[in-house]
C-alpha cells in the first residue's frame, strides 16, 4: 500500500520547477509534491466552500422566497376574510334597517289603534343589535395561526345573528297578521252596520271630505317603504282607512239626545195613526216621552240651523252635523241655544215640554240624511252594535 501512494504522488505530484524571469534574470522555484498536494487540497476545500455557501445561499433565498410567497398568499387570504366580514357586516345593518322600520311602523301603527281595538294583542319584541360593531371593520393579522379557532369565532355570531333575524322577521309578521285580522273585521262590522242603517251616502260624503286637505302639518318623518314590504303597507293602509271609518262613526248622532232613564219611546217612526185627528199619517221622526223641563243634549257635533217657533213643531231647533246629517227638536219648553252657535256631543240645548201641536210632554226627535228622513232608532241601535 505504501508503494501504491508513493508511485502514485511520484506520477501525479513529481516534483516541478517554476521559472520566474524578473529583470532580466530567470529564478526557479521547485514545487515539492507535498507542496502540491497541499495546493490541490487547498482548491479543493475553497472549491467545496464555496460550493456549500453557494448551496447555503441558494437555500437561504428560497426559503425566504418561500416565506415571502407564503405571507403574500397568508396576507390575500386575511383581506378576503375582511373583505367577506365587511360584507356581512354591511348586510347586517342593512337587515338591522329592515327591522327597525318594520318595528317603527308597527309601533306606529299600534299608538294609532282606534280604541275598538285592543293593543295588549300586540307587544313589540327586544331590538336585535349586531355581533359586527361599526369600530371594527379595521382588521389586523394575528402574530399566531389560529386559523381553525378565527373561524370559529367568525362563524358563530352570523349564525347567532341570523337565528334571531330570522326570529324577530317572523315575530313581525306574525304581528302585522295579528293586526290585519282585527282591523279587516272591525272594517267589515262598520261597513255592514252603515249599509244596515242606510249611512252609506253619509259615508261616502266622508270620505270624500276627508281627500280635502284640512287643518294638518308638522315635521316630515316618513318610513323607507323600500325597506319594509308592500303586504304590511298594504296592511297600514287599511288602518288609516278603518281610523277614518272610526271618525266618521264619532260625527254621528250615535245616542239618542236624552239620559237613558229619564225617557221612553211613545211613538215610533213611520206609520201610525195622528193623535189629533186619528187619520193615518206618517211619523218622521220618534217621540220620546219624559219629565217636563227635562234637559236634552246634542247627539253629535254640530251647528244650529235654525232656533225658536216653527209651527206645529212649537219651540224648535235643527242642527247640522258633518255628513250631510241633520237632526231635529221639538216641541220644546225652551231653547238654550242660538242660530249659528256651533255645539259639541252632549251640550245642552233645550228643555222638554209640549209646545207646538202636541198632546203631553215629550220629545219630537228627527234625523235627516241629505234631505231624506231616517228612522232615528234603527241608526241608533245600528251604531250602539260597533261601539
Amino acid at each position: 500500500m505504501p508503494i501504491f501512494i508513493k508511485s502514485f504522488f511520484e506520477q501525479f505530484f513529481p516534483s516541478r520547477q517554476l521559472l520566474i524571469r524578473q529583470n532580466g534574470e530567470v529564478k526557479h522555484v521547485v514545487l515539492a509534491p507535498w507542496l502540491q498536494v497541499f495546493i490541490v487540497l487547498l482548491v479543493l476545500v475553497t472549491l467545496s466552500w464555496v460550493s456549500i455557501s453557494s448551496f447555503r445561499v441558494y437555500s437561504q433565498t428560497t426559503k425566504i422566497s418561500d416565506i415571502e410567497q407564503t405571507q403574500l398568499d397568508e396576507q390575500k387570504q386575511w383581506q378576503q376574510q375582511v373583505s367577506e366580514q365587511k360584507t356581512r357586516h354591511d348586510e347586517q345593518i342593512a337587515q338591522l334597517a329592515e327591522l327597525e322600520q318594520k318595528q317603527a311602523l308597527l309601533q306606529s301603527m299600534i299608538e294609532s289603534l282606534p280604541a275598538s281595538l285592543s293593543k295588549d294583542v300586540i307587544k313589540l319584541g327586544d331590538e336585535l343589535e349586531s355581533p359586527i360593531e361599526e369600530e371594527q371593520s379595521e382588521f389586523h393579522e394575528p402574530l399566531v395561526d389560529d386559523s381553525a379557532q378565527s373561524k370559529q369565532v367568525q362563524n358563530t355570531p352570523p349564525s347567532t345573528f341570523a337565528a334571531r333575524y330570522a326570529q324577530l322577521n317572523q315575530y313581525y309578521e306574525q304581528n302585522f297578521l295579528s293586526l290585519e285580522s282585527q282591523i279587516t273585521q272591525r272594517h267589515n262590522a262598520i261597513l255592514a252596520m252603515l249599509k244596515g242603517a242606510g249611512l252609506e251616502s253619509a259615508l261616502a260624503q266622508h270620505l270624500a271630505l276627508s281627500e280635502q286637505t284640512t287643518a294638518q302639518g308638522g315635521p316630515l318623518d316618513v318610513f323607507d317603504e323600500a325597506k319594509i314590504p308592500g303586504t304590511f303597507l298594504a296592511i297600514a293602509d287599511k288602518l288609516l282607512l278603518l281610523n277614518n271609518l272610526e271618525n266618521f262613526l264619532n260625527e254621528l248622532p250615535n245616542t239618542l239626545p236624552l239620559p237613558a232613564a229619564k225617557y221612553y219611546i211613545s211613538s215610533n217612526f213611520g206609520l201610525r195613526k195622528d193623535p189629533m185627528n186619528s187619520r193615518r199619517a206618517f211619523h218622521k221622526g220618534v217621540d220620546l216621552a219624559g219629565w217636563h223641563k227635562t234637559e236634552i243634549f246634542a247627539p253629535a257635533d254640530g251647528t244650529v240651523l235654525r232656533a225658536g217657533r216653527n209651527g206645529g213643531y212649537g219651540n224648535f231647533i235643527e242642527l247640522e252635523h258633518k255628513n250631510g246629517l241633520v237632526t231635529r227638536f221639538g216641541h220644546l219648553n225652551k231653547v238654550k241655544v242660538k242660530k249659528g252657535q256651533a255645539v259639541t256631543k252632549y251640550d245642552v240645548i233645550g228643555l222638554m215640554g209640549s209646545t207646538g201641536r202636541s198632546t203631553s210632554t215629550h220629545l219630537h226627535y228627527e234625523v235627516l240624511i241629505d234631505g231624506k228622513h231616517v228612522n232615528p232608532l234603527k241608526i241608533t241601535k245600528a251604531l250602539s252594535r260597533v261601539w
